[in-house]
């Protein structure tokens, strides 16, 4: 809590385990970080590249197992 002041029953709410008024709430959730989507684009890629990889890889090894057989 930001204000310091007296808090009642009725106005104060607790919110990650600290009692606030309803000033110092809304102000709290009106603040949003913005984050930048290019960390989670490139694990995204990272990981499709990956999943490319192995399921290449699973293929070759299928087809080497199936023309052993015969």
């Amino acid at each position: 809590m930001k204000c310091t002041k007296m808090l009642c029953q009725e106005c104060a709410t607790q919110w990650d385990g600290i009692w606030h008024c309803a000033s110092c709430l809304g102000t709290a959730r009106g603040a949003t970080v913005e984050r930048s989507p290019v960390f989670a684009w490139i694990g995204v890629v990272g990981l499709s590249l990956l999943f490319l990889y192995l399921g290449a890889r699973v293929m070759v090894w299928t087809g080497a197992m199936i023309a052993g057989l015969f």
